[in-house]
């Protein structure tokens, strides 16, 4: 992956979300806007990700190599530190999920709060068969998520 494709794409995801804020800002100048980051999906541990999750026979991210990791967790964070720089530069609110999802990965087992990729999730998609998670949250990480943002809401209405 090229470098500086990479930054430029970071570049554009940072623009589009001061813009974004900037419309909210004004046509509801009276809004309190709240963007709210993502999960983290791989954890620091890598070595983590090398075993299924209990009753799982597949790995949490499937056949990604284990040296790619660390750059896919770089990229979340990197995304996560590029939403939090817009946010502050408008003046709003964030929920930083990567901060509060650290133990709550795809490849923590029975804590996880992402499902892993090739993980049946609860959606039927014929009589028999489940559409993958596909790395989105599981009820645990729904759960987590959740409390995470009711709790920023709390402060921002208590300000």
């Amino acid at each position: 992956m090229d470098k500086q494709w990479l930054d430029d794409q970071f570049e554009r995801v940072g623009w589009d979300l001061e813009e974004l804020l900037e419309r909210i800002r004004y046509f509801a100048p009276d809004a309190k806007p709240t963007l709210v980051g993502y999960p983290r999906p791989v954890p620091a541990d890598t070595d983590k990700c090398l075993t299924p999750a209990p009753g799982q026979t597949e790995l949490p991210l499937a056949d990604i190599p284990k040296d790619v990791l660390p750059f896919l967790d770089q990229i979340q964070k990197r995304l996560d530190d590029t939403m939090k720089k817009a946010v502050a530069d408008a003046s709003a609110d964030f929920v930083d999920l990567y901060a509060h999802t650290d133990s709550n990965t795809a490849c923590d087992g029975v804590n996880r709060g992402i499902g892993g990729l090739l993980e049946n999730s609860q959606i039927k998609i014929g009589d028999d068969q489940f559409l993958p998670w596909y790395g989105h949250p599981n009820e645990k990480g729904r759960d987590i998520q959740a409390q995470q943002v009711a709790y920023k809401v709390e402060q921002i209405l208590n300000r």
